[in-house]
């Protein structure tokens, strides 16, 4: 805003160059942007990690590092290699949770074992149905003794893709069982209707 101010300034000091003040002017208005009407998203350190992270990720991909099975798609393995990747680091799951003995978070339950667990924690869903519930809805089934702290992994500050979150499921099953799940599926369920009081945190 200073520097447009400075050059109205300067402008209306100008004698008798009117015609060539007003061109000037106007062309420097067309340019001026203020941030506080700027459509654009300001791009923050976290967008640029992610962003870098997800073509690294593509890169691998590419240059065969984490093989592709027939089809072009992953098999259950190397998606929970990647998984764990995606755990371990942006995933920010550890923040909150541990795994086995390892010293992470304590405000979710302990993730050791999951993999076998899953399918035993809320009647009429599978391993991967829970899973995906307790990634995309944390809200709709918390284990006895936590609290509702988990965020939704697909919005920010996590912001993982489907695709991502896929991985992560491959992974989470790889945790005392066999990871199951392929790329490409779709595994986003319905938005859960009611949510029990007191009920959150789904591991």
């Amino acid at each position: 805003m200073k520097k447009w101010i400075l050059i109205m300034f300067g402008a209306l000091l100008t004698a008798g160059g009117g015609v060539l003040s007003l061109a000037f002017l106007l062309q420097n208005f067309a340019s001026y942007r203020s941030p506080l009407y700027s459509s654009e998203p300001e791009w923050t350190p976290y967008d640029q990690a992610q962003a870098d992270q997800r073509r690294e990720r593509d890169i691998r991909l590419a240059s065969n590092q984490i093989s592709p099975v027939a089809g072009g798609a992953l098999d259950p393995p190397h998606l929970a290699e990647l998984g764990k990747e995606i755990v371990h680091g942006r995933g920010l799951c550890l923040n909150c949770h541990s795994i086995g003995d390892t010293e992470a978070g304590t405000q979710g339950p302990n993730l050791e074992g999951i993999g076998q667990r899953a399918a035993q924690r809320v009647a009429g869903l599978s391993a991967v149905e829970y899973l995906a519930q307790s990634l995309y809805y944390p809200d709709a089934f918390v284990v006895d003794g936590f609290v509702a702290t988990m965020l939704k992994v697909d919005e920010v500050p996590i912001g993982l893709d489907d695709d991502e979150i896929v991985m992560v499921i491959a992974y989470l099953q790889s945790l005392g069982g066999v990871p199951t799940v392929t790329a490409n599926l779709e595994l986003r369920p319905p938005e859960p209707v009611a949510i029990a009081a007191g009920d959150n945190m789904g591991w």
